[in-house]
């Protein structure tokens, strides 16, 4: 094992005391954490507006709306599309009646 600087010592502890925790299974926990915390946000958005069109400005939930943007910039990058766990992840999201592409739909909607 390496010799760890006295700084980097205090650190890692620091981190360590607020839960922080090392190595690549915690960060796909992490992940899913929010995945669900961020999904279950979205189902109350539907609930309440009818719809999983959350604003890009929403105030009420910042993070929903940043969210939501990705995973339409995920979908449409084709970036995730493969990886068997977005392919649930965006089925997930088809099955709550989220829209890939809602502003163009919408413009064509108001415009026929």
């Amino acid at each position: 094992e390496k010799k760890q600087h006295p700084v980097w010592k205090k650190r890692f502890a620091q981190l360590e005391a607020l839960g922080f925790v090392w190595g690549v299974p915690a960060q796909r926990s992490l992940d899913e954490d929010v995945w669900q915390e961020r999904l279950n946000e979205l189902r109350e958005y539907k609930e309440a507006n009818g719809d999983c069109r959350v604003p890009a400005t929403y105030e009420k939930n910042k993070r929903l709306a940043n969210w939501v943007k990705n995973m339409r910039r995920h979908h449409k990058n084709n970036d995730k599309k493969q990886n068997p766990v977005w392919k649930k992840r965006f089925a997930q999201l088809e099955g709550l009646g989220f829209e890939w592409g809602w502003k163009q739909r919408s413009w064509q909607e108001r415009f026929n």
